[in-house]
């Protein structure tokens, strides 16, 4: 059989999925690595685990031992599809636009992706964001971006200390009042500061962001970061020095940061691991629900045993595993048996409740032309405090590279939002995706991302008041929607809890339970939540650390990877 392809990764076939008695078919009928969930950072794991470092390690070595050179290693995942939250469709019409339902972009110096994207050979290109064309419409009044410099335009009363700015300028003066300089610190730089860092004699790891801003620049230049950023996560009130950083390194760090997009989906980073994976001898197993997990003694020898569901039919199975990867977000492995023997240590219970799940969601329309270029809108952002919070002009689609030049339908990620915005969308739902756990006697809900036609409409209205009334908008020819607070994922991303001391967290969740062969990577626990970047940085420090695998030669040595 040859090497999969990327349709055989995205269905599921038998080159992939094979029996699904497969994982057991080992002679003492125990799997050596079982990583559960292939998001980007379990496919990460799965690929590094059979590549060429794995040679080196002395931990694989005395498990390749066991069986004459051969490493089995198994990637469950319980859905129908390899990506997780990364998830890219490609509208009809539009072979070169890819809508992103879930991560979207990474930055250039984002640790292990730009790297990774140039050793798989994955094409990118620059992503805008803030154009000087792009428009805000905020408390009704509708200028350009670069007029928020301008106190007689912009409809707030906003105190003396950040009138004139930007959002992104207002926001980095209050973060220099408690960190100097803090515009160009690295990721190395903040881990230095943050057990020690405070404000009026409080660690700013322990106060909320929002109290912080609350008292630097009052309600009314609060509610101005809130609605000009487009994020309401922004100035939420999570852990106050976390908050810092992650708004400097992800907005307004110094030099600005410059976003890069996958030219053929995000979604093709996993695809491509996975088919690596694959390649070099592993077994992925689609549609594999892990329910359970105990410990047990086989010959000996303590192993763990992983009760599975597998779908359709929902057919128990049994897997032994010597290790297990958990790369889940936290509400995966709430969904856990409760009995499961993880769950018996307080310390993983705390560690497990340290982040804040956020809720976001994304609807993308498609349209028979670019009608944003009418008014002079070519790419980047307009932002707004109406529901839809943000819009991205994402492109056209004879503009793109290998594209047909007289096909111009185009797509816009009509809706980008956040926090309190999710909920004004999903109650156009026809069922809130909130109000619908997955049962366990049902299998996980397949990926659907159709949007509704009552949400479709209230878009469109919204996007004629935001863009004003030179707007001529016509019927979408197509339209995505996608909202992950909805079981197994919780959200679409989380963030540390204020009081979290992250630098103590991480290394602990990466192993949880020091007597069990059991390890948890993910974004979730990260200085890079939200981010590919934070889930390939806690997958790549958990192999290092406790499967002994060297520093993967596209990876250099230098490059700091946190705590």
């Amino acid at each position: 059989m040859g090497e999969p392809t990327r349709r055989d990764v995205l269905r599921g076939t038998e080159a992939l999925d094979g029996p699904t008695e497969a994982a057991t078919q080992t002679q003492d009928g125990v799997v050596d690595v079982a990583v559960i969930g292939a998001g980007v950072s379990g496919a990460y794991a799965a690929w590094r685990l059979l590549g060429p470092e794995a040679e080196r390690s002395s931990v694989l070595e005395d498990l390749r031992r066991r069986r004459r050179g051969t490493l089995v290693v198994g990637l469950f995942e319980s859905s129908e599809r390899v990506g997780g939250r990364l998830f890219s469709v490609t509208p009809p019409g539009m072979p070169h636009l890819h809508a992103e339902l879930g991560g979207m972009r990474y930055l250039s110096n984002h640790p292990v992706v730009a790297d990774l994207v140039g050793h798989l050979g994955l094409p990118s290109t620059p992503f805008p964001v803030d154009e000087p064309k792009n428009l805000a419409y905020l408390r009704q009044h509708r200028f350009a971006l670069p007029q928020f410099a301008d106190p007689e335009v912009v409809p707030y009363d906003l105190p003396a200390a950040i009138r004139g700015k930007t959002p992104d300028e207002a926001l980095l003066s209050v973060i220099e009042r408690f960190i100097p300089n803090a515009a160009s610190m690295d990721h190395q730089a903040w881990d230095k500061v943050k057990a020690t860092a405070t404000a009026d004699g409080r660690q700013l790891y322990d106060v909320g962001f929002w109290n912080l801003l609350l008292d630097a620049v009052g309600q009314e230049g609060w509610k101005f970061l809130d609605d000009g950023f487009g994020y309401g996560a922004v100035v939420a009130n999570v852990n106050g020095i976390e908050a810092m950083e992650a708004s400097v390194a992800d907005f307004v760090g110094s030099p600005p940061p410059n976003y890069l997009i996958l030219r053929d989906g995000y979604q093709t980073m996993p695809e491509e691991l996975v088919r690596r994976f694959v390649a070099e001898g592993g077994k992925v197993h689609l549609h594999h629900q892990v329910r359970r997990i105990d410990r047990e003694t086989v010959d000996g020898e303590e192993v763990l045993r992983l009760a599975l569901s597998v779908w359709p039919a929902g057919r128990p199975l049994t897997v032994r595993a010597r290790h297990v990867i958990l790369a889940m977000p936290q509400r995966s492995i709430e969904l856990l048996d409760p009995d499961s023997f993880l769950f018996r240590s307080d310390q993983f219970l705390s560690d497990l409740g340290s982040i804040i799940p956020r809720p976001a969601s994304k609807l993308f329309l498609g349209y028979d032309r670019p009608w944003w270029e009418d008014l002079g809108l070519r790419a980047g952002r307009s932002v707004t405090d109406l529901p839809l919070r943000q819009v991205y002009y994402w492109g056209v689609e004879g503009d793109q590279t290998g594209a047909d030049p007289a096909n111009r339908n185009a797509l816009l990620l009509a809706s980008y939002n956040d926090i309190d915005d999710v909920e004004f969308w999903n109650e156009l739902l026809p069922q809130p995706n909130r109000l619908a756990p997955v049962a366990q006697t049902r299998p996980p809900r397949p990926m659907d991302a159709a949007a509704p036609g009552r949400l479709v409409d209230e878009a469109q209205r919204q996007l004629r008041e935001l863009h004003g009334p030179d707007a001529r908008i016509p019927d979408p020819t197509a339209a995505y929607f996608q909202d992950w607070v909805q079981d197994p994922y919780g959200a679409a991303y989380h963030f540390w809890q204020v009081g979290a001391k992250s630098w103590e967290v991480m290394p602990r969740m990466r192993h949880p339970l020091p007597d069990a062969n059991l390890y948890v990577c993910g974004s979730a626990w990260s200085t890079g939540q939200g981010w590919v970047y934070g889930a390939l940085t806690q997958a790549e420090l958990m192999l290092e650390e406790h499967f002994g695998l060297a520093r993967p030669m596209w990876l250099s040595s230098s490059v700091y990877l946190g705590s």
